[in-house]
């Protein structure tokens, strides 16, 4: 098991913003080669958006955070880069606190928590 602050440098700093199909942030994973299963709940400010309001994307894909599960999963290995969209949210600017939570088939629930600023 990773602990939170060995985690929470998946998340890129700085990357968090508006898009016009919602707010999202970028990870890149830079712990090790896992297996994801479930994505979400991603809570921001105390909100919590389930899998259902997630896109994934990647460089070669796009798709629903509810389209990743145990049938369906997602390989992160370790140096890929995706990125987070909650669809048909925006931000205000300044700080907000962002928590991750993934499910994967190596070591189960993983969760960490950042904050970052949209600008």
């Amino acid at each position: 098991m990773f602990p939170p602050f060995v985690l929470a440098k998946i998340y890129i700093q700085g990357s968090l913003k508006n898009t016009e199909k919602g707010f999202e942030f970028n990870m890149k994973n830079v712990v090790d080669s896992g297996t994801v299963v479930e994505f979400g709940p991603i809570t921001v400010d105390g909100k919590a958006y389930e899998a259902a309001a997630l896109t994934i994307v990647t460089s070669s894909s796009e798709r629903g955070g509810d389209q990743v599960t145990r049938q369906n999963p997602m390989p992160v290995y370790i140096g890929s880069a995706f990125t987070i969209r909650v669809n048909g949210v925006t931000l205000a600017a300044g700080e907000h606190a962002i928590a991750v939570s993934v499910l994967t088939r190596e070591i189960g629930r993983i969760n960490f928590e950042v904050k970052d600023t949209l600008a």
